[in-house]
């Protein structure tokens, strides 16, 4: 009994966490595909600038 009490007590903190690390992984992706993009922005328009 006590041990199915101690893996209720274990799995409750993971389900409340995973949308926060999913939440900041997301963000993460966003930020890295932004910056890639920014980057790729700036390097067309120096090549655009030369034309």
């Amino acid at each position: 009994m006590a041990h199915s009490n101690s893996v209720q007590f274990y799995q409750a903190p993971a389900f409340s966490f995973k949308p926060l690390f999913a939440i900041r992984d997301f963000f993460a992706l966003l930020a890295a595909a932004f910056s890639e993009a920014k980057v790729m922005e700036q390097k067309s328009r120096k090549t655009s600038g030369n034309w």
